[in-house]
């Protein structure tokens, strides 16, 4: 199983998510052909509950992609069940990157307003403060980051993760959304070569 799961005010039916389907669909040597992205709840609690349920009523293999606050969640997803895990332009640390947004948004796909409470902020501390980076596999670990990512400092990230990442993509323009994504993913596969 590949899962994908997206980033702040996004949605299951993020660009990567449709491209990481698309290029898994049309790859011969990628033998998992299940992608699942769902919609994630806003609020955290909600959105690790959805992802746990997700892995654990699967038995196949499973790899989880997360971009921005869903490379967040996919980590926390790695540590918890033993999987490899690809983070996006990741916020390794939401509660201090999304303090400013508190308040009401419009999701970028379905333009459906919601808000972010700031007692979501406390359930993201929480969540950050159960990785233990001690049952993270650095070989299960790729990053892809953007050197012009706009939102989130690249360097910060690698610092955040020094020591811990296995394979490691660092691109000159195409900004937070990762617009290279496409072009990264033969690399990422061919690093895994675990049955996908």
């Amino acid at each position: 199983m590949i899962l994908y799961l997206h980033g702040f005010a996004s949605s299951g039916a993020a660009t990567k998510a449709t491209v990481l389907r698309e290029y898994v669909l049309s790859e011969s040597t990628i033998t998992d052909k299940n992608v699942i992205s769902p919609d994630l709840p806003v609020e955290p609690n909600g959105a690790k509950a959805v992802i746990s349920e997700i892995i654990e009523g699967s038995t196949e293999e499973k790899i989880v992609f997360g971009s921005s606050l869903g490379g967040f969640y996919a980590l926390h997803a790695a540590f918890k069940y033993g999987i490899p895990c690809v983070l996006i332009n990741p916020a390794v640390l939401p509660h201090i990157a999304l303090e400013d947004s508190v308040g009401m948004h419009k999701n970028f796909k379905t333009n459906e307003e919601f808000e972010f409470k700031r007692e979501y902020l406390d359930q993201l501390e929480k969540i950050y403060g159960e990785i233990d980076f001690s049952k993270i596999k650095k070989a299960d670990t790729a990053v892809l980051l953007a050197k012009d990512d706009a939102l989130l400092n690249y360097r910060k990230t690698m610092i955040y993760l020094e020591g811990h990442i296995g394979f490691l993509l660092l691109e000159d323009n195409c900004g937070h959304e990762f617009s290279k994504f496409g072009e990264t993913l033969p690399k990422v596969f061919e690093y895994f070569k675990n049955g996908w």
